[in-house]
């Protein structure tokens, strides 16, 4: 079964997946680790307990080179997980949605490889676009 860990500084995790169920309804296999919101909560712990299940994740992050992106791809690698953990930096919106209504049965490599490019097309600049519509 594929599952999937939304994690960021701070709490946008959490705001992402209200969106999402706001949007698709309420969906399983769903996780948010909200990084440095919780004084005594260990990151690390959290991403061995999840990770180290044997199942595949897709784990969807804040930053590429941040320090919860770093984490992850250090915590997946340790545990020998790097085959079945899928690291996705520099979420946003369209990317989850895309994702985890992806039909379960189609590789994760497949999937992400289409959902990013989608996501990258739903990045921009409107104003410009609102000009460009009006010459």
């Amino acid at each position: 079964m594929r599952k999937f860990l939304i994690v960021s500084h701070g709490e946008f995790a959490g705001g992402m997946r209200s969106a999402l169920e706001l949007i698709t309804g309420a969906v399983s296999g769903v996780v948010v680790l909200q990084a440095y919101v919780e004084e005594n909560r260990s990151v690390e712990e959290e991403l061995v307990r999840l990770l180290g299940d044997g199942e595949e994740w897709i784990v969807f992050t804040d930053l590429l080179g941040g320090s919860i992106t770093n984490q992850v791809v250090r915590t997946a690698a340790e545990l020998g997980m790097m085959q079945s953990v899928h690291i996705v930096a520099g979420m946003n919106l369209p990317l989850v949605i895309e994702v985890i209504m992806a039909d379960p049965e189609t590789p994760a490599q497949e999937v992400l490889a289409e959902a990013i490019g989608m996501a990258r097309d739903q990045i921009v600049y409107v104003n410009q676009l609102i000009r460009n519509n009006n010459d």
